[in-house]
């Protein structure tokens, strides 16, 4: 019987071995195969990048900024936006609740051009690793902005850049003071998901300095921002991870889908002639 066993275990030993090793490939292999996947989505996302970057002028060059008349050789003046002084404001909150959070966005780069005197055509990109949090103490704060940062909300490592391409614009009436009031249409790109948006602004194009003011509003369900949204309030693990309470309590931790993007766009001197 021992000499039988003994025969067992030398004929299990390198079967048992050959499993694991066997167990072992298929995990590197499954690990290998997430690699790739995941590398060919950064190259995506960084093709992208570079798309927006050639549609937008990342460097122009203020003293080369000069005004005068349009030619035939020099149509679409551009209109040079001043990054320093510009701002982005962000709005958003709890759907059921009075209870609002907001900070603030840089411009990272931004070509917009003049059509026929009044109408603006271009892009705008926004640096989404710049992303502030204005209302919360220092010891809450951090945990908020990380948490905005993350795969639930705006997963800024993948997606560091978002874009606003506007296609058209058109006045809807010209106010006392000689501003603009206008209404914008383009396109958002958030996450790598583009969606139409149109949106109204206070634009002053006659002075020196032109700038425009406002507030735009887009639903983050439609770029994929779905954490807490009330869509998912019947589905309790997929509206907040392991909520395993009832749906009347989580209302109160809805988080609405509109967030707020409050501009003050404000450009050097002058027209570039192109």
């Amino acid at each position: 019987m021992k000499k039988i066993l003994l025969t067992l275990s030398v004929m299990i030993i390198p079967l048992m071995a050959q499993t694991i090793n066997d167990t072992d490939e298929a995990k590197r292999e499954i690990r290998e195969s997430m690699r790739e996947e995941d590398q060919m989505l950064r190259e995506q996302d960084r093709k992208q990048e570079r798309s927006i970057e050639r549609i937008i002028n990342l460097n122009p060059d203020p003293r080369k900024v000069r005004q005068g008349r349009r030619t035939k050789a020099n149509a679409n003046p551009s209109i040079i936006l001043n990054k320093r002084v510009s701002t982005l404001e962000w709005t958003g909150g709890l759907k059921f609740l009075n209870k609002n959070h907001n900070g603030n966005l840089k411009i990272k780069a931004g070509s917009l051009f003049l059509e026929d005197k009044t109408k603006i055509i271009g892009t705008i990109a926004v640096n989404m690793l710049s992303i502030t949090n204005t209302d919360l103490p220092e010891s809450k704060k951090e945990y908020l902005i990380g948490h905005l940062r993350s795969k639930d909300f705006f997963h800024v490592e993948r997606f560091p850049t978002a874009s606003l391409k506007i296609n058209n614009s058109k006045i809807l009436e010209k106010q006392s003071n000689g501003k603009y009031n206008m209404e914008v249409s383009g396109d958002l790109t958030i996450k790598s998901i583009t969606k139409p948006i149109t949106f109204t602004a206070i634009v002053d194009l006659d002075s020196d300095v032109k700038s425009a003011t406002g507030t735009m509003q887009f639903n983050r369900a439609d770029f994929g921002v779905q954490y807490r949204t009330e869509m998912h309030l019947d589905d309790a693990k997929s509206f907040w991870n392991s909520a395993t309470t009832t749906k009347e309590t989580l209302k109160d931790k809805v988080i609405k889908d509109e967030i707020d993007i409050k501009f003050n766009i404000i450009s050097v001197p002058g027209l570039l002639e192109r």
